[in-house]
């Protein structure tokens, strides 16, 4: 029997010293809809217990509709409204946040660039193309150690029940950029972005090339996906974005679930892990 080691291994993510901590929630409807109550919470935890600013942008163009009920976190009276507007004006009155909406698709632009500021983009959406830009962001980090800008991605798959949250830093990943000290190492410094993880990711699914295209609530439908199965990937990004922004010590960046089978697995910050994402082009 083989003996798994890799989290006996693993080094906790050292994340670089910002006064201010940006969320940018990319899209608002399966599971951008239920995360952002949790990244409401995360902020008054950040503000009530650190020094730091914590604000965050909710960026979707999509309007609620009768069939994005009950499955995401809307009600009768908002359909017709944009879900962005919905879930920032809802949450931000509710708990005194700051957090703003975009209504246009998400683009690199729409993070800015401020100085001090950790950005973390949680990417929450069923399209290549959006994925695309998301990665595109984290080209600005090349020559930051650590990084001011996470992408953390969640998905989840065709079947009923399953999914994964996947963190990372980086498009050009190498074991010496990973570590503090590639050669005695205390800290993780960079991880592989979600696309070097899984670069089926930027590979559009037909339903995104057909001209009569679908929306997620219709794919969602058609999968007969589980009814909470979004919820349950919002709850594993919160944990994640609590180690990652609050707590520290986090020693994860995949996790994979499948709640019919009730099984999860992760990959943890260790050079025996990361050896299989080290691009050719670094």
């Amino acid at each position: 029997m083989h003996l798994d080691l890799s989290y006996a291994r693993s080094l906790p993510l050292m994340l670089a010293n910002r006064d201010r901590v940006h969320f940018v929630v990319v899209g608002a409807g399966g599971t951008g809809g239920w995360i952002i109550g949790a990244i409401a919470r995360l902020m008054l935890e950040i503000e009530s217990k650190t020094t730091k600013i914590a604000s965050c942008t909710i960026v979707d163009f999509d309007v609620v509709e009768a069939k994005n009920i009950p499955r995401q976190n809307f009600q009768s009276s908002e359909i017709g409204l944009f879900k962005a507007q919905v879930l920032a004006a809802r949450y931000s009155l509710a708990w005194g946040c700051k957090i703003s909406s975009a209504t246009q698709p998400f683009c690199q632009d729409t993070i800015g660039c401020y100085w001090n500021q950790l950005t973390v983009i949680v990417g929450c959406v069923d399209n290549a193309a959006a994925r695309a830009e998301m990665s595109k962001c984290l080209d600005r980090n090349y020559n930051d150690r650590p990084p001011s800008i996470w992408w953390l991605d969640c998905g989840n798959h065709a079947s009923a029940s399953s999914g994964q949250v996947l963190l990372g830093s980086t498009n050009r990943f190498s074991l010496e950029r990973a570590f503090d000290n590639p050669n005695s190492p205390n800290f993780c410094i960079h991880l592989p972005s979600p696309t070097v993880q899984h670069p089926e990711l930027l590979v559009a699914l037909p339903e995104e090339l057909n001209s009569t295209k679908l929306s997620c609530a219709e794919i969602q439908a058609r999968d007969r996906q589980s009814l909470f199965v979004n919820s349950q990937v919002a709850a594993l990004a919160s944990d994640y974005l609590l180690a990652l922004t609050l707590t520290g010590g986090l020693r994860r960046f995949a996790t994979y679930f499948d709640s019919q089978a009730g099984t999860a697995r992760s990959l943890y910050n260790c050079p025996q892990t990361f050896k299989q994402f080290v691009t050719k082009r670094d």
